[in-house]
């Protein structure tokens, strides 16, 4: 029998409820899928990683740590470019010194910096896990004398870290920011990884075009449950794109209601 991972992304209040600060719609119904597919599965599930979308106040793409010339603060939901920053149309709050060159590096990897609202905040309800998931984990653990883990993004205030395996941004001075390869190796010795989680067009499209570009090996070993992530944008080329490179290199896709054990 196959040993079989799953990977989680961001199973988080904020991202699951529809209560939470950066709701993605169909979340909810995800999160039910995936914990009756670890329940139905328990015994075929060697491994669980998740992972925790986790900020501070401060951040670059949160609204306080921008004003504009007249004290103002940008829109929900806008972007922040690096032409805007050398006009003095936006103004950095915090870390300045980091706030163009991230810009700068962003746009040149044809990343945009989005004002998101304030979300998965270190120690609030709405950075934990979702209770549906983490029943589901419970029950698994106990019964199978296994642990899961958890691992955190998004610390670093002056980088968007969407992707698992690195932030936007790599800070030099920053270890938390860098390519993590340790979970690409606790991955990889892995018969199989499962991919789900939140939102797929960001957090979830992010880690696995790392793992396309960083781990070819694993890269052959990935299936993504279609039906255990939803879209903040369902048009969002950048993911598409994603997507479709990852099934050139062979990743799989399936409903969690398909997916078949080996």
């Amino acid at each position: 029998m196959k040993k079989v991972a799953i990977l989680g992304v961001d199973i988080q209040n904020d991202f699951t409820l529809p209560t939470g600060e950066l709701f993605v719609k169909g979340a909810d119904a995800d999160v039910k899928r995936m914990a009756d597919f670890i329940l139905k599965n328990q015994e075929l599930i060697s491994y669980i990683a998740l992972t925790l979308d986790s900020h501070q106040p401060i951040h670059i793409a949160h609204q306080c740590y921008w004003k504009g010339e007249l004290g103002n603060r940008p829109a929900l939901f806008s972007s922040i470019t690096a032409s805007d920053v050398r006009k003095g149309v936006w103004i950095p709050q915090f870390n300045k010194e980091k706030a163009l060159p991230y810009l700068e590096q962003l746009e040149a990897r044809g990343g945009v910096c989005t004002i998101w609202p304030m979300h998965c905040i270190l120690g609030t309800e709405g950075w934990a896990i979702n209770k549906v998931l983490t029943d589901s984990l419970t029950q698994w653990a106990i019964d199978n004398d296994h642990s899961y883990e958890l691992f955190y993004k998004g610390y670093s205030q002056s980088t968007e870290h969407y992707s698992i395996f690195r932030a936007a941004v790599e800070w030099e001075n920053e270890v938390g920011t860098h390519l993590n390869r340790t979970l690409l190796s606790v991955l990889n010795a892995f018969d199989e990884v499962l991919l789900m989680g939140e939102a797929a067009d960001y957090c979830v499209a992010s880690s696995l075009n790392d793992i396309l570009d960083e781990c070819d090996e694993l890269a052959n070993k990935v299936t993504v449950l279609t039906d255990c992530m939803s879209w903040i944008n369902p048009g969002n080329e950048s993911a598409k794109a994603i997507f479709d490179k990852a099934k050139d290199q062979g990743v799989r896709f399936v409903l969690s209601t398909e997916y078949v054990f080996g």
